[in-house]
């Protein structure tokens, strides 16, 4: 009976083992690539930016939501809201490599100019947290509640945070770590754009109650005055700015907007299933279909979809590690 008892204690280890030193496909160091963080199957897809081809996906244990590459272009940093760590992954080897225990309530993070400290949104603290690139926790600035959407003026090293839930938005300086002013803002705001020449912060929104955000709200960035607000229905949740154009997309109609910087139409086109993010490529613009299970990659100036690609279900967040 001993010799069965430790028979199967032995099987255990192995088990348990096998499960903890997942392998995944590598992902080699000079592919320039495109990574999407699917919540409705817990997977992570990899698109080389190159050829438009998906060349690997992740299936994962945990449900991430979103994640950043560190410096090293190497190792990918993943999170979740209702996870205790935040986990870290090698590209190159496949594996998961370390884990940063910040608890609960993680829903956002930013990799700050110079690289080395990142900026978590933390939603059960009321937070954002500053961490360095090894893991180590620097300061903690208290927001209002649920901070969600972070934006950095990169030649003044400020960080603005959006508060879900609260008609505010607060400033913090980045290299003292301290809030420096904050100003009211409208309801259910998310996503922004900073134009700093211009003194302005274009900020959109999913909208409260049965009243869905159909404007973008445009604020002055020093005295914090509403100066105007822009149409871009439905709900303009994610912001682009390139070549002198604000590329807004919103979500609630599938609707891609391209603006001059007055804020007049200049060209649209739908795209996707539920579109949540976008980002820039080069002379492109990558746009995730959460209902779809696609990405779609668009001329940014005639705004015509050049290429499609299929991954994971539910894409929530866009990735780049790119020359």
């Amino acid at each position: 009976m001993k010799w069965f008892i430790k028979l199967m204690m032995v099987v255990l280890i192995l088990v348990l083992t096998s499960c903890s030193d997942d392998q995944y496909p590598s992902i080699s160091e000079d592919q320039n690539v495109l990574i999407t963080v699917n919540i409705k199957d817990m997977s992570v897809s990899f698109i080389n930016v190159d050829t438009k081809e998906k060349i690997a996906e992740w299936q994962m244990e945990k449900p991430y939501t979103g994640g950043l590459i560190l410096p090293d272009r190497d190792t990918l940093l993943l999170y979740g809201k209702q996870l205790d760590n935040v986990d870290l992954f090698s590209l190159r080897n496949g594996e998961k490599v370390s884990s940063w225990e910040l608890g609960k309530g993680i829903v956002n993070g930013k990799l700050l100019k110079g690289g080395n400290q990142i900026a978590f949104a933390d939603q059960s603290l009321h937070a954002v947290r500053f961490y360095n690139t090894i893991g180590q926790e620097l300061e903690v600035v208290k927001t209002e509640a649920n901070p969600l959407t972070l934006f950095e003026n990169q030649e003044t090293e400020k960080l603005y945070v959006i508060s879900f839930n609260a008609e505010n938005l607060t400033v913090i300086d980045e290299n003292s770590t301290k809030k420096i002013t904050s100003f009211p803002i409208h309801p259910s705001a998310a996503g922004a754009v900073l134009r700093e020449n211009q003194r302005e912060i274009w900020i959109g929104g999913h909208g409260e109650g049965t009243e869905l955000e159909s404007n973008i709200h445009v604020y002055d960035t020093v005295t914090g005055e509403l100066l105007k607000q822009i149409p871009a229905p439905l709900m303009p949740i994610n912001f682009q700015e390139k070549d002198g154009f604000i590329y807004v997309l919103s979500h609630g109609s599938n609707t891609l907007y391209k603006l001059d910087s007055e804020g007049k139409v200049a060209d649209s086109t739908k795209v996707g299933a539920n579109p949540f993010e976008m980002t820039v490529l080069g002379e492109s613009l990558i746009i995730a279909g959460y209902d779809s299970d696609d990405i779609h990659f668009i001329n940014a100036d005639t705004l015509e979809i050049t290429k499609t690609v299929s991954v994971g279900r539910g894409p929530f967040q866009l990735i780049l590690r790119g020359e």
